[in-house]
């Protein structure tokens, strides 16, 4: 038997809306390199279980309590025998096969490459409002990205913004040299592990690719409870690893909603599949808007807090 090269990690709780088709994805890949599957499932109480064991898959279980997005990744790779670890989450299908190929492709040809991810798009049956956050979000971009420090005064002259989207990287599927991770491991959070470390790897001289012919399918239909917590924890991670405050003020929160939902109307206008997908989700933006200006505005001023 060759030496496994390539070893895909998921992590995975009540994964069974996707979970079959991502497996099914995985082992469909056009690929000369040899792979293994390595899934921690934390607590799983759907048919998760019964999908895991139709595959040949290496499987962990831990507590439910135990899970950690940074600590839980770092145990999946642990157990993982590849020098090249893909990050994949239960929910992101792979959009052909070769999806893994050119993942993993800079690595191979790159020895400063520390971790390359891929080009998200939505899943078929997202709803509209799901379609409009991946399109605007960095990984749907069309166009490849390297981010490499070359003069240090540079990147820190780089503003909060511009600093942020240097170091962005993102584990719903993404590639990493096992070698950096042993020396850079995932920190332990509860949010954003995949930033946080981009950001130190890159400030140690690495490199990181957005490689946007790897493509999977990717999105989440919010609640607007669970809209809200998102955007608290995301922009409380995002003020503490780059000092990001667009709201630190009322007036400042009712000019963001105000903004946020005009561009939501027009890319659901644009976006939309008929009059009708139009009419059933506009009344829904204004909300959105205003639980993403709320989740900011306090995700912020926790961070401030600490």
């Amino acid at each position: 038997m060759r030496e496994v090269a390539i070893s895909v990690v998921i992590p995975v709780k009540n994964g069974q809306r996707y979970l079959d088709e991502v497996l099914k994805a995985i082992f469909s890949q056009e690929i000369k390199r040899e792979f293994e599957v390595v899934i921690v499932d934390s607590g799983s109480t759907d048919r998760t279980l019964d999908i895991i064991g139709q595959y040949p898959v290496r499987f962990y279980q831990i507590k439910e309590n135990e899970f950690n997005h940074g600590l839980t990744r770092n145990l999946g790779i642990s157990k993982a025998q590849g020098k090249y670890i893909i990050l994949l989450t239960a929910d992101a299908i792979a959009y052909d096969q070769c999806w893994m190929r050119k993942l993993i492709e800079h690595l191979e040809r790159d020895s400063r490459v520390a971790g390359s991810y891929s080009r998200q798009i939505p899943h078929k049956d997202s709803q509209p409002l799901s379609r409009i956050r991946v399109k605007n979000s960095l990984t749907f971009s069309k166009e490849r990205r390297e981010s490499q420090i070359k003069k240090k005064e540079d990147y820190f002259a780089l503003s909060p913004e511009e600093k942020r989207r240097f170091c962005n990287f993102d584990n719903v599927s993404s590639c990493l040299r096992k070698e950096v991770w042993k020396k850079v491991p995932f920190p332990k959070t509860d949010f954003a592990e995949d930033l946080e470390w981009s950001k130190a790897v890159i400030e140690a001289g690495h490199k990181i690719i957005y490689e946007p012919e790897s493509i999977v399918y990717h999105s989440h239909d919010f609640s607007l409870p669970e809209w809200y917590r998102k955007n608290r924890i995301n922009y409380k991670t995002l003020y503490t690893l780059f000092g990001i405050e667009v709201i630190n003020n009322f007036s400042q929160l009712i000019k963001f909603f105000f903004i946020s939902t005009l561009w939501d109307i027009y890319y659901l206008c644009k976006d939309a599949r008929g009059g009708k997908a139009i009419l059933s989700n506009i009344w829904l933006i204004p909300l959105h808007s205003l639980w993403r200006a709320l989740g900011h505005y306090r995700g912020v001023n926790e961070a401030k807090k600490r």
